[in-house]
C-alpha cells in the first residue's frame, strides 16, 4: 500500500490517499468524478492539475 499527499498549483488545499500501485508523473488519478493529472512527484508528495474532461483521440 502506497500512501500520498498531492496539492494544488498556487493553493493550500491538500488531499491524502492510499494506492495499491506506485504512482508516477504523467499518470492520471480519479477521485468519484473528480479526475486529476499529476504533473510532479517527489517521494510520496504529488503536484495535482485537476483535467476538465477526458477527450477519446484515435490516430
Amino acid at each position: 500500500m502506497f500512501y500520498y499527499k498531492g496539492a494544488f498549483r498556487e493553493t493550500d488545499n491538500f488531499i491524502y490517499f492510499k494506492s495499491d500501485v506506485p504512482l508516477a508523473e504523467n499518470d492520471v488519478v480519479i477521485f468519484g468524478e473528480k479526475t486529476y493529472f499529476i504533473q510532479s512527484v517527489e517521494k510520496e508528495f504529488l503536484l495535482l492539475q485537476k483535467v476538465g474532461s477526458i477527450i477519446s483521440v484515435s490516430v
